[in-house]
């Protein structure tokens, strides 16, 4: 009873940033784009937070949209969506702005166990649907719950098609999410803030959690950039950080075999020919300077289907050209996506933050829709406050609440 206490406790000192943990397992559901958890909490986090309007970010992030429009329109015989390019563009701007301003909940009350505890669930619910795969029983949320639930990459539709066809289906774990790769971007915002809000040894539980779950999930990804957090935050203690960090990559290599749904998948990887890595890596590095010398203002994300295939480069997609948000602000602006990725740079604050930033873009094709700008937003309040703290509590000053460095440019007064 008392521990039941002491959770409503924890809860209502700050019910936004908690309730943000509870809803974070279900964020890929809902009815359609509009009608969401995901837009529940851009709105919740958007509500909570105190803008910050930037002159300079604004100017070029605008500018950037109009001329890629104006580029398309006149030069190339693609059609965009423009509904769509003007959501995008404004996602933009009010992820500078919200970056750059205050939370208005009580940061300063937010109890990092519960990300303890949500990555606690994940992990077991991963294990859960390995142990299940072995013996033929699918553990997959149906795909009629998620906004994209006509996507055939659910693993919830390839078991289905499998059945539907006679086949033994082979699915690697994904928790309550569409892939593996949101799973690891998951475990990456909850691994990030349990390094910065709770102690030596809990901070230990999380990075063998986040880096457990990845591994049973067999995404690279995932791994990859929970090893790229860790060792940004313990950046000053770089030795003993090189031989932690060369051991734990190892011990994920050799145990990635023992959860493998495709045995070959490494082998694939290596030699460049596995479809994900190749749409998350391979390609977008391959095909970014044909982007760049002819179409220098980059080509709108919803003409960028047409405009690939048209000039045969790739083979046909859905959604997005590539499954790498961070590289697809290049692919939708051109060279303003390189001053794009220095203000956002800037205005994350620099150093792990902006690495998690660019990361977690990363993680698919869509850099700038609801879930995304939710989850950045509300990790990077989190971090700075936690970040500040520690470092009032280690000079013995008052901490005073971080703002990022934005000494270069000018800005309006916070409204």
């Amino acid at each position: 009873m008392m521990q039941l206490k002491s959770i409503v406790a924890t809860f209502r000192a700050n019910p936004h940033a908690h309730g943000v943990l509870l809803l974070l397992p279900a964020i890929q559901y809902g009815r359609n784009y509009f009608a969401s958890v995901a837009a529940v909490l851009f709105t919740m986090t958007l509500w909570n937070t105190r803008l910050r309007p930037l002159v300079l970010p604004t100017g070029v992030a605008l500018v950037a949209a109009s001329l890629s429009l104006i580029w398309n329109a006149v030069q190339l015989p693609d059609v965009p969506y423009l509904p769509r390019e003007i959501r995008l563009a404004v996602g933009l701007t009010l992820l500078f702005w919200a970056l750059a301003g205050t939370p208005r909940h009580a940061v300063a009350r937010f109890d990092g166990r519960w990300a303890l505890a949500l990555l606690v669930s994940l992990a077991l619910f991963a294990t859960a649907q390995w142990l299940a795969g072995k013996r033929g029983i699918a553990l997959y949320v149906p795909q009629k719950f998620f906004v994209n639930s006509e996507d055939w990459s659910l693993a919830a539709s390839w078991v289905e098609h499998a059945r539907e066809h006679g086949y033994d289906w082979s699915v690697r774990p994904s928790a309550g999410f569409s892939e593996p790769s949101y799973l690891g971007g998951v475990s990456l915002v909850l691994h990030f803030v349990c390094l910065h809000t709770l102690t030596r040894r809990q901070r230990t539980v999380a990075t063998v959690l986040a880096l457990a779950v990845c591994v049973v999930a067999q995404t690279y990804y995932g791994l990859a950039s929970n090893l790229l957090v860790f060792a940004s935050f313990h950046m000053r203690r770089l030795p003993k950080l090189l031989v932690l960090s060369a051991s734990m990559a190892v011990l994920c290599l050799f145990a990635l075999p023992l959860f493998a749904a495709e045995s070959s998948r490494l082998e694939r990887i290596l030699s460049g020919s596995d479809t994900s890595t190749s749409l998350r890596a391979f390609q977008p590095v391959e095909l970014i300077g044909y982007v760049l010398a002819h179409a220098p203002f980059g080509v709108p994300l919803t003409a960028a289907s047409s405009f690939f295939l048209r000039n045969d480069l790739i083979a046909p997609f859905v959604d997005a050209p590539f499954q790498n948000g961070l590289l697809n602000l290049l692919f939708s602006y051109g060279w303003f996506g390189f001053g794009i990725l220095v203000l956002l740079w800037r205005v994350a604050g620099g150093g792990s933050c902006a690495l998690f930033v660019f990361l977690l873009m990363a993680q698919n094709g869509a850099p700038l829709d609801f879930d995304k700008i939710a989850m950045i937003v509300f990790t990077v309040q989190i971090v700075r406050h936690a970040r500040v703290t520690r470092a009032g509590n280690m000079s013995g000053r008052p901490p005073v609440l971080a703002q990022p460095r934005l000494s270069n440019y000018r800005v309006n007064p916070v409204l």
